[in-house]
């Protein structure tokens, strides 16, 4: 979560202040989530379902997704310290 500098809001100069850094980093963040496929994770529906954390291919890429409903898992290729990984997570249909 960020944290926003103190201000005395009897100071209209540090109200002035104030609102020009949140605007700043709305910008920001808009900004980033704007950009968030590209920033975090490619997005490219793969056909592979991995054997293993280790099945990793040359042609493989950090935020390659695929899903198996037979198996109830979705796939997804992460980076583990340098590392490319598949990390998989449980599909559960009850709410």
């Amino acid at each position: 979560m960020k944290t926003y500098p103190k201000i005395n809001l009897e100071r209209p100069d540090e109200v002035k202040l104030m609102l020009h850094y949140v605007n700043k980093e709305r910008v920001n963040d808009v900004s980033d989530w704007d950009n968030l496929i590209n920033r975090f994770i490619s997005g490219r529906k793969v056909a592979k379902v991995p054997t293993g954390a280790a099945d990793v291919a040359d042609t493989d890429r950090i935020g390659d997704i695929n899903w198996d409903y037979a198996s109830g898992y979705l796939y997804l290729l992460v980076d583990n310290a340098g590392t490319a990984v598949w990390s998989r997570i449980a599909l559960d249909t009850s709410w």
